[in-house]
């Protein structure tokens, strides 16, 4: 039998134990029923049969002497007998000798059979009782009747209504005695488990709470040795999950320890892998692009679908298409290295994405299953230009002294080889001595080009001056060209203080003035102005304001400049845009004598003191450069 399992410990016991109690009463009663059935039944049988016996022992002679009214007589008071339904006395044929009834209500009734009439008989004649199967509920008896011989029988009909009472009875005794003892033993039972019950409805609680309990011991209740045991078991269940509870939160902390270092790190990675400028690609196992960062895509000009999931043959048509036209691309098997190399030392690419860039691919072998090559691409186009540049440099460097010095050489073989009057050895002399001055020019600005680039200003002596007066000692120490006339300079009544290197400073106005008097060789005025701006004012948005000879300023400057115009040869468009440029020069015939390393010299200069300059200029009309430098708030008096 299969108990609800919604039921108790103790309900399930009630159930089991009524059920079992019911199923043993339940068999008693219906074996003590039965029982009782049967010993009724054999005492009716009995009792039929010594009627039976006792009326055939006294109607035997009665039969012989044919006093049948005697019989009858006898019958009658037979018949009175409890449950005794009828008493026939036939003769040895079989002939009824005498027959009464009694009927419902308890009235005798003589019945007369026919004459002719034959009852049929037993099939054993022995001297003892005879019982026949009958109708429900009737027992039938047969006796003979014997006189030295078989006379005749006696049939004697019996009742058995009273035995389904009796089983009744027997049943309905059982039915209550099963429920006084059900009731009464179920009661005991809730009484003798009610303390265990207790204990156990204590550890279950304990048990549901148990992760929860943090090694807290339950009290061992008395009671049942297993209720003592489970509490034991809890207890030292309790202890263990602790521990366990304990190692399991350290070993997650760890976890998140190092999930938050993993995290940390691989948040850093993305940053690294989305900022840097530098591409990286990683190839799987099988060859094909497992990932490519944002980088990669921005230096070759290529999309995430040409990319991500490739080959390294498509991936190279795809880089194929993007090298710029008439340029060699070696393939990325160059840039990849033979099976077995750990590193390569990459290859040059340039691509058009749209500008031109310059681009190194440097291939690592990986170590880790998952990963078989790593890629790297670097834009080293700035390199790459500063290795032109640099070469550039020193063709034009060595061009410009191989001249002068070729010079030196040539003259001072002819001063060597041959005999000159004093007049022409003079002249020869006289260029050697210019050539020489030339070179010791060159090597000049080139050693202050090397000197502020390696020192980035850290030689300056900064102060804060006035700017009119820094112009003026500029202007005491250069030398204007022989014939010409000393630069116009306008009047100002404001005072300009700016932060500088007054020498850097001089440096720097006396290589604008002195180009502003070589580039105007048809002679002209070279002119000295002031400007002013606000620093706010995005630059080349708003024109200089510029003041000629006392013109005054109705704004507070915050940025201020000196404005130096010549009006000579000027320059073209594409000759202005190279303005800065080292060894660049305007006039390609050489007569004007110049290293073209000046306006550079003004560049970095100024740019070191935190200003900037401005070329202006018109070819065939003059040109106009402005120095510029922030203003400042008090000045002292610049050096002379």
């Amino acid at each position: 039998m299969k108990l609800p399992t919604t039921l108790r410990l103790h309900q399930q016991l009630v159930l089991v134990v009524s059920g079992l109690l019911l199923v043993a009463i339940a068999l008693l009663g219906g074996y003590t029923a039965w029982a009782q059935y049967q010993s009724a039944r054999q005492a009716l049988q009995v009792q039929a049969a010594n009627l039976a016996r006792f009326m055939a022992l006294s109607s035997g002679n009665l039969i012989l002497t044919e006093s049948l009214d005697q019989v009858e007589s006898l019958a009658l008071r037979m018949v009175d007998l409890p449950d005794v339904m009828a008493i026939r006395v036939v003769d040895a044929q079989g002939q009824s000798l005498c027959h009464v009834l009694r009927r419902e209500g308890g009235a005798h009734q003589v019945v007369f059979d026919a004459p002719n009439e034959r009852l049929p008989l037993p099939a054993q004649a022995q001297a003892h009782e005879v019982f026949e199967p009958t109708q429900p509920g009737q027992l039938v008896a047969w006796h003979p009747v014997m006189a030295g011989t078989l006379v005749g029988w006696v049939q004697v009909v019996h009742s058995t209504q009273a035995l389904p009472l009796i089983w009744h009875h027997t049943l309905r005794s059982t039915a209550v005695v099963a429920v006084l003892a059900v009731a009464l033993c179920g009661a005991l039972l809730a009484l003798v488990l009610r303390q265990p019950m207790q204990a156990l409805a204590s550890a279950t609680r304990f048990a549901v709470n148990l992760g929860q309990a943090q090694g807290r011991q339950m009290p061992v209740p008395e009671g049942p040795a297993e209720v003592v045991r489970l509490s034991e078991a809890l207890n030292e269940a309790s202890s263990r999950l602790h521990t366990q509870m304990l190692d399991i939160q350290a070993k997650v902390d760890q976890l998140r320890e190092h999930e938050a270092q993993l995290e940390d790190q691989n948040e850093q990675l993305d940053a690294i892998f989305t900022l840097s400028p530098d591409g990286l690609v990683t190839f799987d196992p099988e060859g094909r692009v497992r990932f490519a960062n944002h980088a990669f895509m921005l230096l070759t000009g290529l999309e995430d679908i040409q990319v991500l999931g490739r080959t390294i043959e498509q991936l190279d048509e795809a880089l194929a298409s993007k090298v710029s036209n008439g340029m060699p691309f070696p393939g990325l098997a160059a840039s990849l290295g033979e099976p077995g190399a750990r590193v390569n030392k990459g290859v040059l690419i340039t691509v058009s994405r749209p500008q031109t860039t310059v681009i190194s691919l440097v291939s690592q072998r990986s170590p880790t299953p998952t990963v078989s090559q790593v890629l790297y691409a670097v834009d080293v186009t700035a390199q790459h230009q500063l290795d032109t540049v640099k070469s550039e440099f020193l063709s034009m460097a060595a061009h410009e002294l191989r001249t002068p010095m070729s010079s030196i050489y040539g003259f001072t073989e002819l001063l060597i080889g041959r005999e000159m009057a004093p007049e022409k050895r003079k002249d020869v002399l006289g260029r050697i001595y210019r050539q020489s001055q030339q070179m010791i020019n060159i090597l000049n600005e080139l050693l202050d080009l090397a000197r502020i680039e390696s020192r980035r200003g850290q030689d300056f002596s900064f102060e804060t001056l006035n700017l009119q007066d820094c112009v003026q000692s500029a202007l005491a120490d250069f030398k204007v060209p022989e014939g010409r006339e000393a630069p116009q300079v306008a009047e100002s009544e404001e005072a300009w203080p700016v932060r500088v290197d007054a020498g850097k400073l001089q440096q720097a106005l006396g290589n604008v003035l002195s180009n502003a008097y070589k580039y105007s060789p048809q002679g002209g005025p070279v002119s000295i102005g002031w400007a002013s701006r606000l620093v706010e004012d995005p630059l080349g948005e708003k024109a200089p304001r510029v003041i000629y000879f006392g013109e005054e300023s109705d704004e507070a400057p915050r940025e201020v400049g000196v404005v130096i115009t010549d009006r000579g040869m000027g320059l073209k468009p594409d000759e202005l845009a190279r303005m800065g440029e080292r060894f660049f020069r305007a006039d390609k015939s050489g007569n004007i004598p110049g290293t073209g390393l000046g306006v550079s010299i003004v560049r970095e200069l100024m740019e070191l003191m935190g200003g900037h300059f401005e070329v202006q200029s018109r070819y065939g009309e003059g040109t106009s450069v402005t120095l510029w430098l922030p203003l400042q708030t008090t000045a002292a008096q610049c050096p002379t």
